[in-house]
């Protein structure tokens, strides 16, 4: 004998919730962040809304793979290793949510340039991968070294939240409704290690960024680091995304990332390629006018 409802039972529980939930219409409540987990409702129909959150979505490639010839203690060493610099990394960036999800975390940022901050912690925890966490693998596993590093996704939406499962318990979570965080891991999932992908809001603040846009003045000419990405099952605007392989240079990756972070955008280095683009431009504008003012002219003549 069990103290547990019996299956009719707990069907026909459920029935009445879906019946109750899908009669109501839910209260939509406009929030400032930052995102307080605390404050959020649970068994009220109440949701609160957060503008434009920017999501990061990091997921630790080949992870199915890593205890190929290993002991089990190892395998869990390197999930440890692997995982919680990439959950410090959202935090030090100023994530105001973070989520953990086996060999993956999330971080949900809002306030000032949170933007800017979310693709900062994307490319550090890529850079961690690849130069950091690789490194580490190869010297312990020479031989037989795992292969493995971050696929990074950022997304930007408005996001709905609220706490779903059973109250005064610890079977309760919050749950995010919106673009950021399913397009975030889609951005992910299609990536390999050691490459980000965003989807077009994130790529559009990306591209009027000269610090993010162009390679470090190390370099002997700047040039783009991004690629255009269409990302897959992503619907509309949001699929024309970007793609990044490079990491932050090891000589200016610190200022350039503080710059980003602080606001600045426009690189004293790059005026005269500045210069040089913006002229080019005025010159095709000129000659678009002449040949529209020609065919005019000609139209009237005629």
């Amino acid at each position: 004998m069990t103290d547990r409802p019996s299956v009719s039972e707990m069907l026909e529980d459920s029935e009445a919730h879906v019946d109750e939930q899908l009669k109501q219409t839910p209260e939509v409540i406009k929030t400032d962040g930052p995102i307080d987990t605390e404050d959020l409702y649970i068994d009220a129909p109440k949701w609160r809304k957060y503008s434009q959150v920017s999501c990061v979505f990091a997921d630790l490639a080949g992870s199915t793979s890593l205890r190929n010839g290993r002991w089990e203690a190892s395998t869990a060493s390197i999930y440890d290793a692997a995982v919680k610099p990439a959950v410090l990394i959202l935090t030090n960036f100023g994530a105001d949510f973070i989520d953990v999800q086996g060999d993956a975390a999330f971080g949900l940022f809002t306030g000032e340039y949170s933007k800017r901050r979310a693709i900062c912690a994307g490319i550090t925890i890529k850079t961690f991968g690849e130069r950091v966490l690789m490194s580490a693998l190869e010297k312990k596993w020479p031989a037989n070294t795992p292969q493995t590093g971050y696929k990074v996704g950022c997304a930007v939406s408005d996001l709905l939240a609220k706490k779903i499962g059973i109250s005064r318990t610890d079977h309760n979570a919050p749950v995010w409704a919106g673009r950021a965080v399913n397009y975030a891991a889609k951005c992910s999932q299609q990536a390999v290690a050691h490459q980000m992908i965003v989807t077009k809001p994130v790529a559009d603040t990306i591209r009027c960024n000269e610090y993010l846009w162009y390679s470090c003045a190390c370099s002997d000419e700047s040039t783009e680091l991004w690629s255009e990405q269409h990302v897959e099952k992503v619907s509309g605007k949001d699929a024309e995304g970007l793609l990044l392989t490079s990491s932050w240079c090891e000589t200016c990756g610190d200022a350039y990332c503080d710059k980003i972070c602080t606001g600045s955008w426009r690189r004293p280095d790059l005026d005269s390629k500045r210069n040089f683009l913006a002229y080019g431009k005025y010159q095709k504008v000129i000659k678009f006018r002449e040949a529209n003012g020609l065919q005019i002219r000609r139209g009237i003549g005629g």
